[in-house]
């Protein structure tokens, strides 16, 4: 009877979709408390402060949540990946560097006179913003770790692991991502679109590149190691070209 009730209790909480959705709304939250630090913006001053911490927090509470339900998600998901989440990644950040580049967002919206609704993205410089170099070093390693682990299992973990499934079908455990139509493919690309104003288009292009990975391979793992991968180079870049208004 005990080992009933505790086989009940196991499969009550892998049907909850909370250790799906937790994460990146907590995630979210502390992210829409950012201070605004702009050009202007001195160095150690107290938003630079703020966003370091800030920073250093939401990794901290990405490790704890995911942790936690981990369980959870391999148990959902088998821990399988192959080569093809690699190579996707790696097409994924050329064609996000090389739209970005070309500003077709920007040449857009200004010819149908919304130029003003782009969002102002200066970007975070660690090396014109905190004086200290070991702190400088502590904020790369932390926005490395947020921005090239914890976003993408995060984000993967909502988005595809829960949200394009529950599009499909309520009942969402059922729904392999194998399976997923083209009215999911176009959520997902509505998510990237509403999540990335200032790289619309590449962002519908990545998100769309990598839901058919998702489909044709029907295995999660790989979506989390092509958006890690992309993340990754995406932080290599910013840092070695100055790009910093791309993280």
């Amino acid at each position: 009877m005990t080992d009933s009730l505790e086989q009940q209790d196991s499969d009550s909480r892998n049907k909850n979709p909370i250790g799906f959705i937790l994460p990146f709304v907590v995630f979210m939250a502390v992210a829409s408390r950012y201070p605004s630090i702009d050009a202007n913006t001195f160095p150690d001053d107290i938003a630079v402060n703020s966003y370091f911490y800030f920073v250093i927090a939401q990794v901290i509470l990405a490790i704890g949540l995911t942790t936690y339900f981990f369980r959870q998600y391999l148990n959902e998901f088998p821990f399988q990946f192959d080569i093809w989440g690699v190579i996707t990644g790696v097409v994924g950040i050329v064609l996000w560097i090389g739209i970005c580049g070309l500003g077709i967002e920007q040449n857009v919206m200004q010819s149908v006179g919304l130029g003003e609704w782009m969002p102002d993205r200066v970007g975070f410089n660690p090396f014109d913003k905190i004086s200290d170099p070991i702190r400088q070093n502590v904020f790369l390693f932390f926005r490395f770790a947020l921005l090239a682990a914890m976003v993408p299992l995060i984000e993967e973990l909502f988005l595809r692991g829960w949200f394009v499934r529950w599009w499909e079908d309520t009942d969402w455990q059922n729904v392999k991502l194998s399976s997923i139509g083209s009215g999911g493919i176009i959520a997902v690309a509505v998510y990237g679109l509403a999540t990335h104003p200032g790289e619309a288009i590449a962002a519908v292009v990545w998100f769309t590149l990598v839901s058919y990975l998702m489909i044709k391979t029907g295995k999660f793992w790989n979506c989390v190691v092509a958006h890690a991968v992309t993340n990754l180079l995406l932080g290599i870049y910013v840092v070695y070209f100055e790009q910093w208004h791309l993280w």
